[in-house]
């Protein structure tokens, strides 16, 4: 017999089709009484194994009770599951046990072995076809067999797709093909129609071998989910966890103190600094009065699971209590500026940015996360901005700091272009004196305004400047550019006039952060 494709053949099923070979031998060679002595081999050591099974379940169901004694609440539930396992397991063995003596019965008559052990006409042909087929007890078989493996399924939430594959072979009464693979027969007479005695008490030995390795996989499953949800440890240590190990004078020191790991059916008693515990959490809270380290000394006494003696788990911790203090900095420098959007950093040791609350007085402050503000002075007065932490519902001052209101420099002009290798450059004489302006540089660059130190990032536009080039007798031509850019009139002088030239920008009309008008120093045509 042979499974189809998307149907691999089973260990039972490749032994039936070992059965029938050995049959249609039998019929066609008259093979010796000898191959049959193997089916009762193979049937002694199947019983030895189902021994060895029922030992291994009265164990597993044994250790299960114990376990239930010890915790009721918690292993109840799955203990009830593991008896209508084992029930369920009972039922279908027996009876398959019964299955076995009745057809013994018929081929030994009233002699028959009641365990179906000592089987005097192994080779009768007609014994399991009359009681499995023509009585109907095969089909009833073929019936509680299916009713058993979706039983087994659920066990495991019925959507176990490992689990649901495994018991669909190792439990299957789907049709077999015959030898020639051509036809299929009906699992009932596949197994039992003309089938040699001793075969068909074998092959159910087997199913009742499955059946108690069944029984012991699941009760062993059944019992690993009593503590599914529970941490696996090899040694008990006692925590303190504090809410913050930096207390501000005023408040109060607050810490969770646990056994890590510890069994939560057990109460511990919870002793520091010799009093005893009584919050149900284990909260224990002490007053920060003085400034300085503060230590903790405790135990935690929890009885042992098994003795119910006492056990002992020493506590010990430190803590610090600070004064009130806060750090403000301004990342940009030391003042802050009318217009601009001015970066503060605001925090205070021990708290996050989510516990401080920050205030400003003659400003506007606007949150940027993380503990980072844009202050933006509504006044010339001086800003003060004040930094309080939350702490226990309250809100505690931490510190404040004191800032002056500047107006914003000026920027310094610059001419910008591309040199040679295509790199922007930001010319002016007085600021980068090493660079050599050009006749080109001149006619294709544009002015801009910036700060030339980079400390302070400010956008300014340039609305228009003077174009001043001299006549070479004292006095100056004077024109107006076109925006930011010089004219095309004025591009068109600078690649004409003579190398020498002096060059006056002037009146350079800068907006955006500050309004100012700037100058630019003189410069000679090269």
């Amino acid at each position: 017999m042979s499974g189809a494709k998307n149907c691999p053949e089973t260990p039972r099923q490749k032994m039936i089709a070992m059965m029938y070979l050995v049959l249609t031998a039998m019929l066609a060679l008259n093979v010796s009484a000898d191959i049959l002595k193997g089916f009762t081999l193979v049937n002694n050591g199947l019983i030895t194994s189902i021994q060895s099974a029922d030992d291994r379940n009265k164990y597993l169901m044994k250790s299960f009770e114990e376990l239930n004694a010890r915790y009721p609440e918690k292993i109840g539930e799955w203990l009830k599951k593991a008896k209508e396992v084992e029930a369920k397991s009972n039922e279908l063995f027996d009876y398959i046990q019964t299955f076995k003596y009745e057809m013994v019965k018929i081929a030994d008559g009233s002699s028959a072995d009641k365990n179906a052990i000592d089987i005097r006409k192994k080779d009768d042909t007609n014994a399991s076809g009359t009681y499995g087929i023509v009585q109907g007890h095969g089909k009833e078989l073929k019936n509680r067999i299916d009713e058993y493996r979706e039983f087994l399924k659920k066990v495991y939430g019925g959507n176990n797709k490992e689990k649901n594959a495994e018991y669909d072979k190792v439990f299957s009464t789907k049709p077999v093909a015959g030898l020639d693979k051509a036809q299929k027969t009906d699992w009932v007479n596949a197994n039992f129609d003309y089938m040699p005695l001793s075969a068909v008490v074998t092959m159910l030995s087997k199913y009742q071998t499955d059946i108690r390795q069944a029984q012991t996989e699941v009760i062993q499953y059944l019992k690993n989910q009593t503590d599914a949800g529970d941490y696996r440890v090899n040694e008990i240590v006692a925590e303190v966890i504090p809410e913050s190990k930096t207390v501000v004078s005023g408040g109060q020191y607050r810490a969770r103190i646990i056994l890590a790991a510890r069994d939560t059916n057990a109460k511990p008693q919870i002793f520091v600094n010799g009093a005893q515990i009584t919050n149900p959490d284990g909260i224990f809270t002490a007053p920060a009065g003085s400034v300085g380290p503060k230590e903790i000394n405790g135990k935690i006494v929890l009885k042992d699971p098994i003795t119910g003696e006492p056990r002992e788990y020493m506590v010990k911790s430190d803590y610090s209590v600070i004064a009130p203090a806060a750090t403000i900095a301004n990342e940009d420098m030391n003042v802050v500026y009318m217009g601009y959007t001015n970066r503060l950093s605001v925090s205070v040791p021990g708290f996050s940015s989510e516990q401080l609350v920050v205030s400003a007085t003659n400003a506007r402050l606007e949150s940027k996360g993380g503990g980072k503000f844009i202050c933006r002075p509504s006044s010339y007065d001086n800003v003060v901005v004040s930094v309080f932490a939350k702490v226990e519902g309250k809100s505690v001052p931490m510190g404040s700091g004191k800032f002056r209101v500047r107006a914003l420099p000026n920027p310094t002009a610059f001419l910008r272009f591309k040199d040679a290798n295509g790199n922007m450059v930001l010319y002016n004489p007085t600021v980068n004196k090493n660079i050599k302006l050009t006749r080109k540089n001149l006619a294709e660059a544009d002015m801009v305004a910036e700060y030339e130190d980079g400390l302070l990032q400010a956008a300014f536009n340039i609305s228009s400047f003077t174009v001043n080039i001299s006549d070479g007798r004292g006095g100056f031509s004077p024109s107006q550019s076109n925006g930011k850019n010089f004219s095309d009139a004025q591009k068109n002088n600078f690649l004409k006039i003579k190398s020498g030239t002096f060059v006056y920008l002037d009146k350079i009309k800068v907006t955006g952060a500050k309004t100012a008008e700037l100058a630019f120093p003189v410069i000679a045509i090269p």
